[in-house]
C-alpha cells in the first residue's frame, strides 16, 4: 500500500470516529415528550424536517451555496433536536422552524465563503422570526451541541473513498459519472427524517455500489470495489449496505412512501443484525439476488 493510500485510510478512520462518538443522530421523534390538553400547536413530524430541508436545499442553489452545507446543517439540526433543548422545540413548528433556518444560517457561516445576514434569515421568514431570535437560536443551538458542527459528511466519505480506487480500474469519466450518481441519491437522502439515522459512510458506500452497478455488468469488478469500499469503513460484512442500497434505489426513482419505509425498516434491521468478519469473501451470486438492479427486474 502506497503513502498516499495509507494517509487516505487514515482519514477515513478518524471520520469514522467522529461519526459513531461526537456526530450520531437518534430517533428523536419518537422521544417528543407528551403534550398538555392546552396544546396549542402539532408537534413536529417528519413532514416538517422534508419541508425545511427542500427549503434549505432551495436557498443555497439560489444563493450558490454548497448542497454538502445543506447536510452539515441538517445533522446540526437532528442533534439539536435530540437535546434537552431541542426536544422542547419539537413541541412547537414555529420555534422548528427558526432552528432549521438557524442550523443552515450557522452553516453557511462555518463551511462557505460568503455568511448570510440574519436580516436576511429575517426576510425569508417574512418577519416572523427577528435577527436579534436567529442570533439567539443560534447561541442556544452551539450550546447544547457543544460546538461540534463540523460533522463528517457522506460526500466527504465518498471522495476519499474513490481516491484508494487505481484509475486504470475506473477512468476519469466514469469517475465523474460514479461521483455525480451517488451525489445525487445523497442529496435526496439528506431530505428524509428516516436516512438521518443511518451514519453518513454507510450511505456513502451504499449509494457508490449503487451507481458503481448501474454503469458496469463486471461483477468481478463490483465484488473487488464492495470489498474494498467495506474493508476501508471498516463495515463487518457488505450485506449489511444492501437493505439501505435498495431503499436508496426507490428513493431515485420515486417509488411510493410505503415500499420506501418498508425497505428502510429492513436496511435498519439487516444493519444491526450483521456480525460477520470483514473479511468474509462476498458472494456474486448472493449479491446479484439482493441487488437494486435485481429487485427491479423482478418487480
Amino acid at each position: 500500500m502506497n503513502s498516499s493510500n495509507e494517509l487516505t485510510l487514515e482519514t477515513i478512520q478518524a471520520m469514522r470516529w467522529q461519526e459513531e462518538n461526537a456526530y450520531g443522530v437518534s430517533d428523536y421523534l419518537s422521544c417528543i415528550p407528551p403534550q398538555g390538553n392546552c396544546a396549542l400547536d402539532t408537534p413536529v413530524d417528519a413532514s416538517c424536517r422534508y419541508v425545511m430541508a427542500k427549503w434549505c436545499c432551495e436557498i443555497a442553489d439560489f444563493c450558490k451555496y454548497k448542497r454538502e452545507t445543506v447536510a452539515v446543517a441538517m445533522n446540526c439540526l437532528d442533534r439539536f433536536m435530540a437535546t434537552v433543548v431541542g426536544q422542547e422545540i419539537l413541541l412547537d413548528r414555529n420555534s422548528y422552524q427558526l432552528a432549521s433556518m438557524t442550523a443552515l444560517y450557522s452553516s453557511v457561516k462555518i463551511h462557505e465563503q460568503e455568511a448570510m445576514d440574519p436580516n436576511l434569515i429575517s426576510s425569508l421568514s417574512r418577519g416572523v422570526h427577528s435577527p436579534m431570535a436567529v442570533e439567539e437560536m443560534e447561541a442556544k443551538m452551539l450550546r447544547a451541541l457543544q460546538w461540534r458542527v463540523n460533522p463528517p459528511t457522506a460526500m466527504s466519505f465518498v471522495r476519499s473513498m474513490m481516491d484508494l480506487v487505481p484509475h486504470h480500474i475506473v477512468g476519469p469519466a466514469e469517475r465523474e459519472t460514479i461521483t455525480e450518481i451517488t451525489k445525487f441519491q445523497i442529496e435526496l437522502a439528506v431530505n428524509e427524517y428516516s436516512f438521518s439515522r443511518f451514519r453518513p459512510s454507510t450511505i456513502a458506500i451504499a449509494s457508490l455500489l449503487n451507481s458503481l452497478e448501474s454503469l458496469s455488468e463486471d461483477r468481478m469488478l463490483f465484488a473487488n470495489f464492495e470489498n474494498t469500499m467495506a474493508c476501508a469503513l471498516g463495515i463487518d460484512n457488505v450485506s449489511c449496505v444492501r437493505g439501505l442500497r435498495i431503499a436508496l434505489y426507490e428513493l431515485m426513482n420515486g417509488n411510493d412512501t410505503i415500499a420506501l419505509q418498508e425497505s428502510i425498516a429492513q436496511a435498519t434491521a439487516s444493519t444491526k443484525m450483521d456480525t460477520s468478519p470483514c473479511g468474509e469473501a462476498v458472494n456474486s451470486e448472493e449479491h446479484y439476488k439482493t441487488s437494486p438492479r435485481s429487485v427491479n427486474v423482478n418487480v
